[in-house]
């Protein structure tokens, strides 16, 4: 659909028994003629590719990017704390949040460094592009919220 019923109808997929949808099929997901206690796990690049690069959650997260920027402003400690309690349900660990602080000021320091690559970024999806003062900041936060996205234990129950 499009307009505000694009993002109502996103929460619901349509089912049929035999032939799930191309992209439930490629984040694992059982079909329906079959009972399975547990999803099967799995490393398939395919699952990263569409993590990563579908548009659905590119614009996903650049929307949860803007949140977390409206809340904490520039204080990138807490963006990196209250994304990765979002995507894990639970807090990260030193090492954890070095490393995603690291991604995060490269990922800024590029969009810094490259304008347009901010702007070209924040035109995947149906949304329209944010007005912001600070387009690098966002760029980065979203960057760092589609790797989180991307995390096995953000998109694999245990």
């Amino acid at each position: 659909d499009k307009g505000e019923n694009l993002y109502r109808r996103s929460v619901y997929t349509f089912w049929k028994r035999t032939g799930p949808s191309p992209m439930m099929m490629t984040l694992d997901s059982s079909k329906k003629d079959v009972c399975r206690v547990k999803r099967e796990e799995t490393a398939s690049p395919l699952q990263s590719l569409v993590l990563l690069n579908s548009p659905q959650f590119t614009e996903a997260a650049r929307v949860t990017a803007e949140s977390l920027l409206e809340k904490h402003g520039e204080k990138s400690a807490a963006i990196i704390e209250e994304a990765f309690r979002l995507f894990t349900s639970r807090e990260a660990v030193q090492k954890k949040r070095s490393i995603l602080q690291s991604l995060l000021e490269e990922q800024i320091a590029y969009f810094q460094a490259h304008p347009s690559k901010a702007l070209e970024y924040f035109e995947s999806g149906d949304k329209a592009p944010p007005k912001t003062d600070l387009p690098a900041q966002l760029a980065g936060v979203a960057v760092l919220v589609s790797t989180l996205m991307n995390f096995d234990e953000s998109i694999t129950k245990r």
